[in-house]
Formats: C-alpha cells, structure tokens, sequence
C-alpha cells in the first residue's frame, strides 16, 4: 500500500470525484449536483478531477476542461454502456450486472489516474458503471475514500427498490439478497458514507452497511434571485418535470387529471423524456388542459418553472433528496408530493407543500382542486421557502464536503 501524504490544514486540495455520466452527458439531478460541487471547489482554488464513463465508440475520449474541473472519460469495459438507449435482452442485462459487481478494468483504470494524479481524497457519486473497484483501488493506495448515495444502487440491482410490477420490494429474490450482500461487503472500503437525506442513510445502516462512518449532507443548488411572482387569475398552472417514468409517478398524474372535475381551474404541463413519453403525448393531445413542454433544461426549464404555480412530484419509490424540490422552492412554486422515502424532510406540509399518499390518483386529484381554490397559500409562500433554501445553497453544501475531506486526508485512508 502507498502511503498518503496529507496536505497541510486548511490548504488547498486535490479532490478526485467519480460519478458514472457528467455533463454535458446527463440523465438526472445527480449530474447536476457533483457538477455544482466540483464546479464551486474549482472556483475556489482547489484541483478537481472528475473520472466518469463514456460509450466505447466515444473512446479515446480526450480529457476536457469544463468550468475549471478536469474531466476524464473513459469506457469500463462491459457489455454495454449503461447510458445506451433502448431496451436490453434478461440475459444480457444479467451479464451487465455480474460484471459490474466487480469491474476489474474500471479499478485498473481509475487506479492508474490515482497513481498519476495522487489526490488528496476520492469522492465517488454514483457508481454503476464502473463497480465498487474504484473504491479498493483508493484504498490500495492509500487514498480516503468518501462515498454520497443518490439512490439505493448498493440495495438494488435496479436501485429502485420497486419490484419489476413498480410496488414498493418488501420481500426481496434470492438473487436480490445475494446483490444486497454483495454491494454492501465492498462498501467496507468506504471511509465515510454519504447522503443528502436522513431517509436514505437510516435505510443503509438498517440494511447493514458496514461503512467506519456516516453523514447527512443536504443537496444545493445555485439560487437563482427570488422572483417577483404577479398574482395571476384563471386556472392554476401544475408542472410535472421529470424523467417519465412509471416510478416518478407519471401515470398518476395523468390519471389524476381523469379525476378533475370538468370544470376545475386546473392546467397541466408535462415536461421531460423517458419510456412513457408517447403515453404522455396521447394525454395531451386527449386533453386541452395538458401540456407536452418535452425535455427542457436552462434557459426552458427556467421558462417552465416561471410559468407554473405549483410543481408535482407524485413519486412512486423512496425518492432521495430530489433537486427539483429546491428548484421549485427557489423559483417560488408550492409543491404537491407524495409522502415517501426523504421528500419529508424537504416538504414541510402546509407550508411549503402539501403531501398525498403515493399512488393514490384520487387524493392527488383532490389537493389539486383543493390548491386551485387557495391563492392565499402561494402568497403565504414565499417567507417558508426562504428558510427552507437556507440550508440548501451550493456554498453550504461544499463547505460541508471540505470539513469531511479535511477529516479524512488528517485521519488517512490506510
């Protein structure tokens, strides 16, 4: 094992941060996370690399600078990259997954990055892709290695924790329990487990992760100026924005809409891509009070938000910290969940949402209606969001990663 060599206190740092896809190459919230937290320690003086994974016909990908981070790319050999679209066979999805137990060309080539870039400490995100290999090839070397979980990977080999039929897994497979105790002995290598909801982590600990250390480190996201928000007359605008999905809620939402009364001041824009996108597209088309904004981001995603009075996030699993949440929050939307997994923590019911079982298309339908008659609640809005936001700020969540790396690389990761 090399030994590590720490840095002096207070210096600054070289962090190496893995996650499967990086932007511009983006699936969910959590790429937009690790790049808001890399991006932020790039700006204030510290070396990030960020390792993520490409598709073997992009190799050689060439090592890019993206806002101050430097960014490597590279295929770890598989049956596939996990980000190619379109539907896999049983069988070869099952060959994907052996060999993502434990991919020893990913921990081959992360640790000879490690052995030429000797960062201080190893930030790892979402794993799948590349295997719980990066962590020992870390450890190998000496290298502390610090875990955050987005979603329930080391659970669930779709991480998920839904069943192939989308209800909550209470009984899972054999081949299931067999994933479960597998994923969670590599985590033994993790010096510090990671998440940005209490749910999640009480969830891991119940399930027996044997990592040395946990936290909870909330999400942030840069806070766009509160906006002035005019009092609007006529229907009340409901945005789903989300990857659609079965397990984001979007059939819910649709048949919530089936619910409505014909009269209700009620108006729906969908906005997102997935599997159930062509569904979404005969709902719309069905229905004059639903709108198809199809896959937005920056510049449309702001357009939307501004336009919507509340946003809708009926999931159907234990969402984790979902950023959409603080999204909503800053750009002055109420929220309407569904009271599952961490979304709790982020929706203080009454104040700055309501919650609704999850799954239950009258009851949702039924808070809509509800919302569409109580203008009172949105102008009540804004002086819950802001304390909610507080806490929740790019700076305040790195800052709290700094103090963990600072622990770590003092501690060492032998």
């Amino acid at each position: 094992m090399i030994s590590h060599i720490a840095r002096p206190a207070g210096g600054p740092l070289h962090v190496l941060v893995a996650n499967n896809i990086y932007p511009p190459i983006m699936a969910g919230g959590a790429e937009l996370i690790v790049a808001y937290l890399c991006e932020y320690l790039a700006a204030q003086g510290h070396r990030v690399t960020v390792v993520s994974t490409c598709g073997p016909e992009m190799e050689p990908y060439p090592v890019e600078q993206r806002n101050g981070v430097e960014v490597i790319r590279f295929f770890p050999r598989n049956r596939y990259w996990s980000f190619t679209r379109g539907a896999r066979a049983r069988l070869d999805t099952l060959r994907w997954h052996l060999r993502d137990a434990w991919n020893r060309d990913a921990g081959r080539r992360l640790g000879e990055i490690l052995r030429q870039a000797r960062p201080d400490v190893l930030h790892s995100h979402l794993i799948d892709g590349f295997s719980a290999t990066i962590w020992r090839a870390a450890k190998r070397r000496g290298i502390p290695v610090l875990h955050t979980a987005h979603d329930y990977h080391l659970l669930c080999p779709r991480a998920f924790l839904l069943t192939p039929s989308w209800r909550l897994c209470t009984s899972p497979t054999a081949a299931c329990r067999l994933y479960r105790r597998w994923h969670l002995h590599t985590a033994r290598d993790v010096d510090l487990f990671a998440s940005p909801s209490q749910f999640l982590l009480d969830l891991h600990r119940r399930a027996g992760l044997p990592a040395h250390a946990t936290a909870v480190v909330h999400n942030g996201i840069p806070l766009p100026v509160p906006p002035v928000r005019p009092a609007r007359e006529g229907a009340m605008e409901f945005l789903l924005l989300a990857r659609l999905t079965v397990e984001k809620g979007v059939r819910v939402v649709l048949e919530a809409m089936r619910h409505l009364p014909p009269d209700a001041p009620v108006r729906l824009s969908i906005a997102g891509r997935g599997a159930l996108e062509a569904e979404v597209r005969a709902a719309a088309a069905a229905d004059p009070r639903i709108r198809f904004l199809g896959f937005v981001q920056d510049e449309t995603k702001a357009a939307a938000l501004a336009a919507a009075d509340y946003l809708l996030l009926p999931s159907l699993w234990y969402e984790n910290a979902p950023v959409v949440v603080l999204e909503a929050a800053a750009h002055g939307l109420g929220l309407i969940a569904s009271d599952i997994g961490g979304i709790p923590e982020f929706c203080r019911d009454g104040e700055t949402g309501f919650l609704v079982p999850p799954g239950d298309a009258a009851a949702l339908a039924a808070r809509m209606v509800a919302a569409a008659g109580d203008r009172g609640f949105l102008r009540r809005l804004p002086q819950h969001a802001e304390g909610l936001l507080g806490g929740f700020t790019v700076r305040a969540m790195a800052e709290r990663y700094l103090e963990h790396y600072r622990a770590l690389c003092v501690a060492g990761g032998g």
